[in-house]
């Protein structure tokens, strides 16, 4: 059956890649004083109080005993594993770069869902995927990108947990979204906790800049973010809900035009078409199995 978004679908997706455009610049601003794991268990924490608190009841833990490997798998590839993977990459590259290669996560998506699930390959499909990379190219500037082979490898490593996780989440067919997204970041934090022993946390001397970009990354862009996110890939697919990485960096743009009174270029209104251009090819179709 094709899955093609609905006007509620399509608000969920810009509306997440108008919270996740402004994730990558607070992730540079907070990884230098927390740490790269810092920063991933602090978001988590925040996420795991917010979403425990508001969503999760008594029954839900049966859930959660019944599916614990599948979760623990998801905890990892959806949340802790990329997480840790961009905000590595975030020491040593520029959030243009890192833009670039989130990009790259609807390719990943579209693979593993003709591995995994056997989804159709569809040529106009596949060519939006490469249309809205190469206006994303475009429009962060060929020039703007830093060429740091790990760290680059890194968030390659992110964009592609986040393509299978997409995968598997739909594989499973959750019913109750809320719960599941909510037990997935708990996880996620008990998954990345002994790694503070490598990198411990220090918290003293964090001034409110740095305070202020832990907290939005973890209530808006972790926390709040998931419930929409884990409806999408059950609703349309992993393919369409991928598209949102390419997005990101054009409310990006926006953000930074509307808050920052930054320049607008042609150059980058080229590569936001070609983005759109490429978002809309790859729903044309929509998501669809193999007959």
């Amino acid at each position: 059956m094709d899955q093609k978004p609905s006007i509620l679908d399509w608000i969920y997706i810009l509306g997440l890649s108008a919270v996740w455009g402004s994730a990558f610049v607070f992730i540079k601003i907070a990884t230098p004083e927390v740490g790269a794991i810092g920063l991933v268990f602090l978001r988590l924490v925040i996420a795991s109080l917010l979403l425990g608190i508001i969503f999760l009841k008594k029954h839900h833990w049966s859930i959660f005993k019944k599916h614990l490997l599948p979760l623990i798998i998801i905890g990892a590839t959806n949340v802790a594993l990329p997480f840790y993977c961009f905000a590595y990459a975030a020491l040593h590259i520029n959030a243009s770069s890192m833009a670039v290669i989130n990009g790259s996560t609807p390719l990943f998506a579209f693979l593993f869902s003709m591995l995994i699930l056997g989804f159709k390959f569809r040529i106009i499909q596949f060519s939006g995927i490469v249309i809205g990379l190469a206006g994303l190219i475009i429009f962060v500037g060929f020039e703007a990108l830093d060429f740091n082979l790990l760290p680059i490898l890194a968030a390659a490593m992110g964009a592609a947990f986040y393509g299978i996780s997409m995968v598997y989440i739909y594989k499973l067919n959750i019913v109750d979204t809320k719960a599941m997204a909510a037990i997935t970041v708990i996880i996620a934090t008990v998954l990345i906790s002994p790694f503070l022993y490598f990198e411990p946390l220090n918290l003293m001397g964090l001034n409110t800049k740095v305070l202020f970009s832990i907290l939005f990354l973890g209530i808006f862009c972790t926390g709040l973010a998931y419930l929409p996110y884990f409806i999408l890939i059950k609703n349309v697919g992993p393919i369409s809900t991928s598209i949102i990485a390419m997005l990101v960096p054009v409310f990006g743009m926006l953000w930074a035009y509307l808050l920052l009174k930054e320049t607008i270029t042609l150059t980058m209104l080229g590569g936001c078409l070609l983005i759109i251009m490429g978002v809309l090819l790859t729903n044309f179709y929509g998501d669809k199995k193999q007959a």
